[in-house]
């Protein structure tokens, strides 16, 4: 089964017995940390969290683990939950062969319910942001999928990029990005910089298992992400274009955030909790300027299980 949003993945979750509702008033600080830092102790059959009485958030709703096992990742590629890890492997190699699959361009995006430009947009009043580690430097968005395209070859499909990226939110429209030197982002970011531009780009929240699995998947410069994700979902990858920037994004998202990397700008991001224990200090990194925000009716947000306490899963 291909599952084409974030909604219908957590339906099959809850079918299978695999998402644990907390509907009791929860503090976002600690409350959420302590959560997610719990199922990294459960083991291979950890559920998926869901979270939906959050002090001081008035409709928020976030889910975290929701591929942080093997049962869940079973799910994720519409195998049987309690399909054995060496077979989860297999199936994956198997499904990897059958790139590139052509994605389908879809209309109506549920993302397009609610838009919001320029210095209208307040982040703080649409997404339920909340730090996992004390020490952490902001709200981050950990595991957002940032499409960017290359500013010398705009139209070629496989090279644009999906990938998970760092983002701390420091401001109603502002954000910081990390890009390591050697991700196609920070290639994009340099071709732009060069010219003495800034480099558009479009954030996506709240997304499908597999293309989360893709974004933080390496891939060859100019494969498309949105490919092999139609190779592992053995169906077409649905995509929609979003408004300001006309990138291809995920038709299924809960939030769609639109805007530039300002070019030549660098501002200090961090620090940050971990996953193997430790906080990276704060460092230069990008600023992001958010021009444009799409977004569903009460979205969803997911959140990593990156909770600065040792080495975990943290999907």
């Amino acid at each position: 089964m291909a599952f084409d949003d974030l909604r219908s993945f957590l339906q099959a979750l809850d079918d299978q017995g695999q998402l644990l509702k907390i509907s009791e008033e929860v503090n976002a600080e600690p409350d959420l940390a302590a959560a997610a830092n719990a199922t990294g102790r459960i083991g291979d059959g950890a559920p998926a969290l869901w979270f939906d009485n959050i002090r001081g958030f008035n409709d928020a709703r976030v889910t975290m683990n929701t591929i942080g096992s093997w049962q869940n990742h079973a799910i994720s590629l519409g195998l049987p939950p309690n399909t054995p890890v060496k077979k989860q492997i297999d199936e994956f190699i198997r499904r990897w062969d059958n790139f590139p699959v052509t994605p389908e361009r879809r209309a109506n995006p549920a993302w397009a319910e609610n838009t919001v430009d320029g210095d209208d947009i307040n982040l703080f009043d649409i997404l339920p942001l909340f730090r996992l580690n004390d020490g952490d430097g902001g709200f981050y968005l950990d595991k957002a999928c940032v499409v960017s395209r290359d500013p010398l070859d705009k139209d070629n499909f496989g090279k644009q990029n999906v990938g998970i990226y760092r983002m701390e939110v420091k401001g109603k429209r502002k954000l910081g990005l990390q890009p390591v030197p050697m991700h196609d982002i920070a290639l994009h970011l340099h071709k732009a910089e060069e010219r003495g531009e800034d480099l558009p780009i479009a954030i996506t929240l709240g997304n499908d298992p597999i293309i989360t699995l893709m974004g933080a998947t390496p891939l060859k410069y100019d494969q498309s992400e949105y490919e092999m994700a139609g190779a592992l979902r053995e169906s077409p990858y649905p995509i929609a274009t979003a408004p300001l920037t006309g990138f291809d994004v995920p038709w299924g998202s809960e939030v769609i955030l639109e805007g530039v990397i300002e070019g030549r700008k660098r501002e200090i991001e961090g620090p940050f909790g971990e996953f193997t224990g430790h906080y990276s200090g704060g460092r230069n990194m990008t600023v992001v300027r958010i021009d444009k925000v799409s977004y569903r009716s009460k979205p969803i947000l997911n959140r990593s299980t990156s909770v600065c306490r040792g080495p975990r899963l943290t999907i």
